[in-house]
């Protein structure tokens, strides 16, 4: 059922990527660390401030060289250096497959990065309820504290941005948690501001069903594709990819309902979890 919500992609205003952008998010905190001004870190390298500058806003066109001398300046050694380099040598590529860490706060790092440049988000999620939709409950029901507890602080970037998050009408029925839980993840989607558009289950096929994903639009970079597996996190940021990501946006949009269907439908949901029953429990993955 067409419904135009959709944004429209953003200029291009800076050549960067997701990776370099990192990079020069951890180099500045590296600088900060060991107490160097800007300008003084640039006349100990015999730089100009704009070169400094441009690394630390994740601008490319800087070598590994550049990037060894900052870090040695900053006292930066070992497998951190080596971690560091290695991110240099492959920060023009625009496909980035990052490991997943232990530690909540390490793993969505780039992910939160992104999202606060972003001005516009757009979601599909095929089995759960998307992460910056999630109640405090539902997310704990699926994954642990800490990172329940950094998947809500995010939602606070729902306030400032153009999201519209396509979900699958089975994520919705899939029990997380208790029935009173499933009531209030109802609820809460219903008063988060966003654009929700749900696939129902008389909906034909679509392009989105080989897996969940999420489109950021920046004013400032090139658009990032972010998908999830287990073990890595995927950064697209190709043309290609980013037209491909826009096709299935676009597929999704003449199948899913509208936004007024959808919150008929969630209503309808919230009123049978709210009705007295027999709990369940379950589990899943979603995007972050």
């Amino acid at each position: 059922m067409p419904e135009e919500q959709i944004p429209p992609p953003p200029p291009l205003r800076r050549d960067s990527t997701a990776r370099s952008r990192q990079l020069g998010e951890e180099l500045k905190a590296k600088r900060l660390a060991a107490g160097w001004k800007a300008r003084r870190l640039a006349a100990e390298l015999r730089w100009s401030l704009g070169k400094v500058t441009k690394l630390e806003n994740g601008e490319r066109g800087t070598s590994d060289t550049d990037v060894a001398a900052y870090l040695t300046l900053c006292g930066v050694r070992g497998e951190e250096f080596a971690r560091l380099v290695a991110i240099s040598r492959e920060s023009s590529k625009d496909t980035w497959v990052q490991p997943r860490g232990a530690d909540p706060a390490t793993r969505t790092r780039t992910l939160k990065a992104e999202e606060a440049r972003a001005i516009a988000i757009s979601c599909y999620d095929a089995t759960l309820v998307p992460g910056l939709l999630q109640t405090i409950d539902y997310a704990r029901s699926i994954v642990l504290d800490d990172a329940a507890d950094l998947r809500i602080a995010r939602q606070r970037l729902l306030s400032r941005v153009k999201a519209i998050f396509f979900v699958e009408e089975s994520a919705l029925r899939r029990p997380v948690g208790s029935t009173a839980i499933m009531h209030d993840q109802m609820m809460h989607i219903m008063l988060s501001g966003a654009t929700v558009r749900v696939v129902p289950f008389g909906a034909p096929p679509h392009t989105a069903l080989d897996g969940s994903f999420v489109l950021l639009d920046n004013p400032d970079e090139r658009p990032v594709a972010y998908l999830e597996t287990r073990v890595a996190n995927i950064f697209l940021e190709s043309p290609a990819q980013i037209a491909e990501y826009r096709s299935v946006l676009a597929d999704l949009s003449r199948v899913a309902l509208s936004a007024e269907e959808s919150r008929v439908l969630l209503t309808d949901l919230a009123d049978e979890y709210g009705r007295p029953r027999e709990d369940h429990h379950a589990g899943g993955h979603c995007l972050a």
